[in-house]
């Protein structure tokens, strides 16, 4: 029994010391990885967007559109040049030869009942000729569950103790395995429930939608909504949220909207390539923000040039 014990603990202390070495325990970071953190703060309008300075009402031989949406619009961790409404905006340009604008009214942490109310508030102020709806499927997350939810997150990483098996790169392994195969399990059911019939979030949701789609009727402007992935999954046939992208894209539908899902854009390419940083922040990065900008921009000019046509 010693000699199993004491073969057991050899071995052990070889695995330490080569989970070490090689650097194994440490998150890599992949994707966009910026050196400056700083990023996706600059510049900040005279209203408080992450946007240059847009006259209303419009100027004379000015084209808009009006960009809606949350951290992946505002362009979280990617320079405001990368972020794919200002890459919109120089595509459209150069594509029609005359000045286009993406107005950019996003906010991190917005929903879609948010913004509807911002649209009506003042969105249509600005006289786009398109409105640009960039949803991610944490949009219809019942607002209390969600500020409840980052209380508990926030919270639990403080509390907890360091303990003595925390010093040991080849458990730490093991741990963030297992309790990453938890998470995601727990991800998936918490979307897959978001999006139930009967849940509140949801419902909030759809009648926003509704009521952007009717808005955007009333004013005679064409809405498009964008249908973004969630990074951290597969982007293949096990893609988890296929169903949930589907139900978005009937209730948009419904409303009116020119409806662009953007997962087949990504399709095939790996997610960690394509986020700020694989190891803490799913974000987009500039690749991915680049992707989207040119599938959207074909669209976008499905909805522009019937509405300028004579």
């Amino acid at each position: 029994m010693a000699l199993v014990c004491a073969s057991a603990l050899f071995t052990l202390v070889v695995l330490e010391g080569a989970v070490r070495m090689l650097g194994l325990a440490a998150p890599r970071p992949t994707g966009y990885a910026p050196v400056n953190n700083k990023l996706g703060v600059r510049p900040r309008n005279a209203r408080g967007y992450r946007d240059l300075e847009r006259a209303v009402p419009r100027p004379p031989g000015v084209h808009r559109v009006l960009s809606l949406g949350d951290s992946f619009a505002w362009g979280f961790g990617v320079e405001f040049e990368d972020a794919y409404p200002q890459r919109l905006e120089r595509s459209l340009t150069r594509r029609h030869r005359e000045t286009w604008e993406v107005v950019n009214l996003a906010m991190p942490g917005m929903n879609t009942a948010q913004e509807r109310a911002q649209l009506v508030a003042e969105g249509f102020a600005y006289q786009p000729d398109v409105v640009l709806l960039g949803y991610v499927l944490n949009d219809s997350e019942d607002a209390e569950a969600a500020e409840a939810r980052r209380v508990v997150d926030w919270a639990e990483p403080r509390q907890r103790e360091m303990k003595i098996w925390d010093h040991l790169a080849l458990l730490r392994i093991i741990r963030n395995r297992l309790f990453a195969t938890a998470e995601n399990r727990r991800r998936q059911s918490g979307y897959l429930s978001m999006y139930a019939d009967d849940a509140s979030g949801w419902k909030t949701g759809r009648e926003a939608l509704k009521e952007i789609g009717a808005a955007c009727r009333e004013h005679g402007v064409p809405l498009v909504v964008a249908i973004f992935p969630l990074f951290g999954n597969p982007l293949d046939d096990t893609y988890p949220f296929r169903g949930i992208h589907e139900k978005v894209a009937r209730v948009a539908g419904d409303a009116g909207a020119r409806v662009v899902d953007l997962f087949p854009a990504y399709r095939g390419l790996r997610w960690d390539v394509l986020v700020v940083n694989g190891a803490a922040d799913e974000h987009p990065n500039e690749i991915a923000h680049r992707i989207a900008a040119d599938h959207l921009l074909r669209e976008l000019d499905g909805a522009i040039l019937p509405a300028k046509a004579p």
